[in-house]
């Protein structure tokens, strides 16, 4: 198919086969004689017990067996337990669960700052890993998994669901199809709204030796998209930052939303008593751990950034001008394409009201007569613009279906995307422009092979 006939095929239509091939091929057909799979469960927080715990159970009981949960918090995990609805044993040791239940496959969805500890003694023990993202949260975590994985051989995926939705796989055609020519510039703004910044700073994200701050835990997925759309790895970044509004900066604080004498005049002021999930799993079992959901976004230990810009220079040349910003009370984002043809560019609502997303190409005159024109895509059903059930119907119903634009993120992606992050803080933290070759013994790549 020529460029223009390509292009002329916009929507689910065009290139349909390549956003969900499982219900394009009927190959998430299981065959009579064939066993479930083995998964274990390692982290029961909102994560685990929704996303990876009961809709795995409810969608996907016909490929896979849960035959283990574990967390550190007793309470939390009797609850899992029932909510999920596997019965299947619970365990507060890692060890302990690997040795009895014999899973196949460990699911990490424990916190960030534990997912190497989780990733490498599960490889050791036999298990393949599936992990949320961040892979991990520095440079020594990375490189001690990466390690691991060369001696024992196991194979790792990170859950980088902000591939699938099927807008961004048809912008990754256009990009591979050569729409706008060889990229010179990304442009990449990302805007979360204040109740969603809110959330980071009540819980254990609003450190960074928890977290690795939101350079980490959030703009992973945003520099995997990167990474992604160029087929190329970040090899310096510089990068500032600053926390303006939450942590120390408040005039005042309280030990949590519910124990506050200041909830009359806190616009963060947060009831989680109105949530019977998040007090069933929570609050009810903080005794446990000492763990609190609802935790001041005031309290003067919160060391992560709002505000945060970075210029990446990547090994193929593209330069990257990304933003992401807490500090608004709008949710979205903008991403455009700068290339030798043209510029393709889409705004995108974290809440979207329309049934669609939209993309604009935009020539260069000088080469073609050809007009702007808006490109459009049809959102598919399920979280994260519909990328969610792409993505775990890959894992888990079909894991041999083909996957032409390299959706399924590898242990690399997830190192990479990781160490921009980590290269863009230290960046903050120094005033240095930072080489991601310093950081592990990964050398980026100018294509990736």
């Amino acid at each position: 198919m020529d460029r223009r006939n390509f292009l002329a095929n916009t929507g689910i239509a065009a290139g349909s086969l390549l956003f969900n091939p499982l219900k394009s091929t009927g190959a998430a057909a299981k065959p009579a004689n064939s066993a479930k799979k083995k998964l274990a469960l390692v982290g029961t927080g909102i994560r685990g017990v929704n996303m990876f715990g009961r809709d795995l159970i409810n969608d996907y009981g016909e490929y896979i067996e849960l035959v283990g949960l574990c967390d550190i918090n007793p309470g939390r995990l009797n609850f899992a337990e029932g909510y999920i609805g596997a019965k299947c044993p619970t365990f507060t040791n890692l060890v302990e669960m690997i040795e009895k239940q014999k899973p196949e496959v460990l699911i990490v969805t424990s916190e960030d700052s534990t997912h190497h500890t989780v990733i490498i003694k599960g490889m050791e023990m036999g298990c393949d890993i599936i992990t949320e993202k961040p892979l991990t949260i520095d440079e020594n975590k990375a490189q001690e998994i990466y390690d691991a994985q060369k001696r024992t051989g196991r194979n790792i995926i990170v859950t980088f669901n902000y591939r699938y939705p099927p807008y961004r796989a048809k912008m990754k055609e256009l990009l591979i199809e050569g729409l706008v020519g060889e990229i010179n510039t990304v442009d990449f703004h990302w805007n979360i709204d204040h109740s969603h910044l809110t959330r980071y700073m009540q819980r254990w994200h609003g450190y960074k030796e928890k977290g690795g701050s939101l350079w980490v835990h959030k703009s992973t997925h945003h520099f995997d998209m990167v990474n992604w759309f160029l087929n190329s790895e970040p090899e310096e970044v510089f990068a500032y930052a600053s926390l303006d509004r939450f942590g120390k900066n408040g005039i005042f604080r309280g030990d949590n939303c519910r124990k506050c004498a200041h909830t009359d005049k806190c616009a963060y002021y947060w009831d989680i008593t109105k949530n019977q999930h998040l007090m069933d799993l929570y609050v009810n079992n903080e005794k446990h751990d000492g763990y609190i959901r609802d935790n001041c976004v005031f309290r003067e230990s919160i060391d992560i950034y709002e505000r945060h810009s970075a210029v990446i220079k990547y090994a193929n040349g593209a330069v990257l001008n990304y933003s992401l910003t807490g500090d608004t009370d709008y949710d979205g984002y903008w991403i455009a394409f700068n290339g030798t043809k043209g510029r393709l560019e889409a705004r995108i609502e974290g809440y979207p009201e329309k049934s669609y997303a939209e993309m604009t190409f935009t020539p260069i005159g000088r080469y073609t007569d050809e007009k702007p024109r808006i490109i459009r895509v049809d959102y598919s059903r399920g979280g994260h613009w519909g990328g969610d059930p792409i993505m775990l119907d890959k894992l888990f119903k079909a894991p041999d279906t083909p996957d032409p634009l390299n959706q399924q993120a590898t242990l690399r992606d997830g190192i990479m995307s990781i160490l921009t992050g980590v290269a863009a803080r230290k960046s903050v933290e120094t005033g240095k422009t930072i080489k991601i070759e310093d950081l592990t013994v990964l050398k980026p790549q100018a294509k990736r092979i």
